[in-house]
């Protein structure tokens, strides 16, 4: 049969090409986010390179917070930049629009010599509705064309957050440029200390309100979840107008807003935490099926069951395998985490029995591609530590002769084909293809208990 591509786990997310689509988006938000950035440097040099360099100071630090949480089940960096320069362009056009209306900014209430200045109750919701209104298209645009790329509540908020904290990019450089005019300590200072951190979080809290509903909205039955982003949507605009008419309010009810948007954080966080021990829980339950067909070992599924096991496992790959290891067991990683979850889109029935075939074939085959590639760069691989005591993927045992024919797993779609066998010629889901045939100086293709 034809040789395994090591990458073909990710054709999705590491294609030869990249879309149209994509580069065109990509161009349209720089554009729009350089002009706004342009707009700013023509009324003073200086203060846009202030402005700049205090907003983008807490930028990638919270950036750094949010990749933590999504460590479990990585989304796309394309998709991640996207969202990202998609939440700076809709600043850099509200700048713009308001600009070019006359007024230095059209956002949250502006700053004043003695304070922030008052604004009234229409233009605080007024604001709110807007700004989370764009946000949210981003999000929405996500739902309708790449929903496959959201799996649960933690990739919804990753989202949300992260075309949040584009916004709040663009938009404290208009903060910072124009508290410029009031003096570097009045006016400057001030406004670093109450916008340099909580303007970014906040922007980011918002949007992953509605990035949480378009989660649910992925995960339910096609037509059925619509409702959570709409209620996803009111509660971010509910509290970001919170927020801009605490600012202009005084100091208690700003502490009171900022408790309030505290506690609703912690309960994004608790769910956060929440789903990512489902997804653990999903590995467990479907991943032993496949372990008779020699993809994965028991002490493999332990392994990918706990983030402290997953983390050491990168650090034994790339000790003994370098880089190439590294990527190696990544990729494993993801293709496991990523074959539970599309079990568990299977019982929703949100992909039909040829899709979940076709896309298991393809998890396992990358699978076993990745774990063949690691083994070739070692002659002899040392025990991995999570398997001290039984066998791994990742250091097969020798051969004793012909291995069993294990029994194919059950699933809701087409029997999977054992590994060395090619299964039906017609009728059937792709089978995975056969590893490479072992010498006796190399590790054995289909390890033995």
């Amino acid at each position: 049969m034809a040789p395994i591509d090591p990458q073909a786990v990710y054709r999705d997310r590491r294609s030869g090409h990249t879309p149209v689509g994509f580069i065109i988006g990509v161009a349209a938000c720089s554009l729009a986010a350089l002009a706004a950035l342009a707009v700013i440097a023509a009324q003073g040099a200086l203060p846009a390179g202030i402005g700049l360099t205090l907003a983008l100071l807490p930028i990638p630090a919270l950036i750094s917070g949010v990749l933590y949480l999504d460590r479990l089940e990585p989304e796309p960096p394309g998709l991640l930049v996207l969202v990202f320069l998609w939440g700076a362009a809709m600043a850099g056009l509200i700048g713009l629009v308001g600009t070019a209306a006359g007024h230095e900014l059209i956002t949250t209430p502006t700053l004043r010599a003695d304070g922030f200045h008052s604004a009234s109750g229409l233009a605080v919701i007024g604001v709110a509705i807007l700004e989370e209104t764009l946000k949210g298209a981003a999000l929405v645009g996500l739902l309708l064309l790449r929903p496959q790329e959201v799996d649960g509540t933690s990739d919804g908020l990753v989202y949300g957050s992260m075309v949040g904290l584009g916004f709040a990019l663009i938009e404290n450089i208009y903060y910072y440029t124009q508290a410029d005019h009031y003096g570097i300590f009045n006016g400057v200072a001030t406004t670093f200390l109450l916008r340099g951190v909580l303007a970014p979080v906040c922007q980011a809290l918002f949007s992953s309100l509605i990035g949480a509903g378009m989660a649910y909205a992925v995960t339910t039955r096609r037509g059925r979840g619509w409702w959570a982003v709409g209620v996803g949507w009111i509660a971010a605009v509910a509290l970001h107008a919170l927020w801009n008419n605490a600012l202009a309010a005084g100091v208690l009810r700003t502490v009171l807003a900022y408790v309030i948007l505290a506690v609703v954080l912690a309960l994004l966080l608790v769910a956060v935490y929440l789903d990512r021990r489902y997804m653990i829980t999903l590995i467990i339950r479907y991943l032993p099926q496949y372990e008779s067909a020699g993809y994965v070992r028991a002490a493999d599924i332990s392994m990918l069951s706990s983030l402290r096991d997953r983390r050491q496992a990168r650090q034994w790959a790339r000790l003994h395998g370098g880089l190439g290891g590294l990527r190696d067991m990544a990729e494993f990683q993801l293709a496991a985490t990523e074959l539970g979850l599309l079990h568990r889109r299977s019982d929703r029935r949100l992909v039909d029995d040829q899709a979940f075939a076709d896309r298991r074939t393809e998890l396992l085959s990358g699978m076993r591609s990745v774990t063949l590639t690691f083994l070739s760069r070692l002659n002899d691989p040392p025990r991995p530590p999570w398997a001290a005591h039984g066998p791994s993927c990742f250091r097969p045992g020798p051969r004793r002769g012909t291995p069993r024919t294990p029994a194919p797993p059950q699933s809701p779609s087409a029997p999977l084909p054992r590994i060395g066998e090619t299964g039906p010629s017609s009728g059937a889901a792709p089978s995975a293809p056969d590893a490479p045939s072992t010498s006796s100086d190399q590790p054995s293709a289909t390890p033995e208990p």
